[in-house]
């Protein structure tokens, strides 16, 4: 009986060693995936960014980049590239926010947001700021 005892105590921290190192893992998992979406999305701005010609972040397309007009926003979730009269394009999903900061003319600040709640309901977050000096 004591025997038996012993072996429930110590089944029973051994299960609960293995189900906390099983969520430590999953969470890690989901912090990499949201942070993997941050670089992608900054990264692909970025390249758009730099080849604008202009930025006026008071017009509702703000960034001229090869003669098109272009606006970038977050729509349930998904960072959206739009071109004036065309195209939508899906740049990241988990996108929580993203900000545009005009400085001199010449250099965009940009902030983004990238979110998503674990199994647990725990959310998970990664923010990236970068600065774009425009090169047209």
């Amino acid at each position: 009986m004591i025997a038996m005892a012993i072996f429930s105590i110590i089944l029973g921290a051994i299960y609960s060693v293995l189900s906390m190192g099983r969520t430590s893992y999953y969470t890690g998992d989901i912090q990499i995936a949201v942070q993997q979406e941050a670089r992608k999305a900054m990264d692909k701005m970025t390249r758009e960014i730099r080849e604008a010609s202009s930025v006026n972040l008071s017009n509702n397309y703000p960034f001229l980049i090869q003669a098109s007009r272009i606006k970038y926003e977050v729509n349930s979730g998904q960072l959206q590239k739009i071109v004036e009269g065309g195209s939508t394009t899906v740049l990241a999903n988990d996108v929580g926010n993203v900000q545009f900061t005009l400085i001199g003319g010449d250099m965009v600040y940009i902030t983004l947001t990238t979110q998503k709640n674990t199994v647990s309901g725990r959310s998970l977050s990664a923010d990236l700021t970068s600065q774009v000096k425009l090169r047209n």
